[in-house]
């Protein structure tokens, strides 16, 4: 994930047909989180349990939501969109309310299959924690976490604890990708193979998880390479087929991720500080 611009931004849009919401769960008042559209609720994004496996399970069957905001859809397709604050507000209009730090950025998504080797539920998770996942009674094979892209760990070296830390950028589709158009999907590839940079938009959640128990081999604990997790889930408003077209091509293309400041773990300055080089001082801001 290569930053290149951010804004501050509060989303005030009682219109929005997309909302976070919690439950809460035994003596918590708030402990499950999920974003819903018309308070159907689309993902649940994980609990504020800061040991417990990271998570993004899927809830409603059939979704639709459309991005309609036509003049800004060529700047998207082509790349060109800069990150004002007059189209950060065109662009929050599908966005819940509350705080943001938005990013524009440059990716190169990875399609995960339930078989592949860079399927995290199935590698690095369990590298780290013990397989005992058991939220709400399911497991990973019982859930479309094969539905999504990621990038490669980025290596965050020892921050806090003994053991280093690691940063996971996901990016999960709101629909399957074997159910896209690919006749879209090829007018992208050629967009992308002419150096262009159709751009994504989404709804960023970040959540830092440390592993308590560590995985066992033969009874004994096995000290994992990377035992906090910074996992930082793209919930994709708009690019499904940029998405694939990108991980196909293996190439970059741009993502606009409004970051939730709100819903998120409050490291996101220092996930933005680890991936720039920045601190915080010393960071730039688009203005308007």
């Amino acid at each position: 994930m290569k930053i290149e611009d951010k804004i501050e931004f509060k989303v005030e849009n009682h219109k929005s047909r997309i909302t976070f919401e919690t439950t809460g769960g035994g003596s918590w008042k708030v402990w499950d989180r999920f974003i819903s559209l018309d308070k159907e609720k689309m993902y649940h994004i994980g609990n504020v349990c800061g040991t417990c496996e990271f998570f993004f399970i899927k809830q409603s069957k059939s979704l639709e939501i459309n991005f309609n905001e036509k003049h800004l859809i060529e700047s998207l397709n082509d790349g060109n969109l800069e990150l004002t604050k007059s189209t950060v507000s065109e662009l929050s209009k599908i966005i819940p309310n509350g705080n943001y730090l938005v990013l524009n950025s440059r990716i190169k998504p990875e399609i995960v299959t339930s078989e592949s080797d860079n399927n995290y539920f199935k590698k690095e998770q369990r590298e780290a924690w013990r397989d005992d996942f058991d939220e709400e009674s399911l497991k990973p094979e019982e859930t479309e976490y094969n539905n999504y892209y990621r990038e490669p760990l980025e290596d965050f070296g020892k921050m806090k604890y003994d053991h280093k830390e690691a940063f996971f950028n996901f990016f999960v589709p709101l629909y399957k990708t074997n159910e896209l158009n690919e006749s879209r999907v090829e007018f992208y590839k050629e967009k992308i193979s002419k150096g262009e940079k159709p751009i994504v938009v989404s709804i960023g959640v970040l959540d830092v998880k440390t592993s308590e128990e560590y995985p066992l081999i033969n009874g004994e604990e096995v000290n994992p390479d990377f035992g906090t997790h910074w996992c930082l889930a793209n919930y994709v408003i708009d690019g499904h087929h940029k998405l694939k077209a990108a991980s196909e091509l293996n190439q970059e293309i741009g993502l606009i991720t409004f970051v939730s400041r709100d819903e998120s773990w409050k490291l996101i300055d220092d996930m933005v500080s680890k991936l720039t080089g920045q601190t915080k001082k010393k960071w730039q801001f688009w203005k308007n």
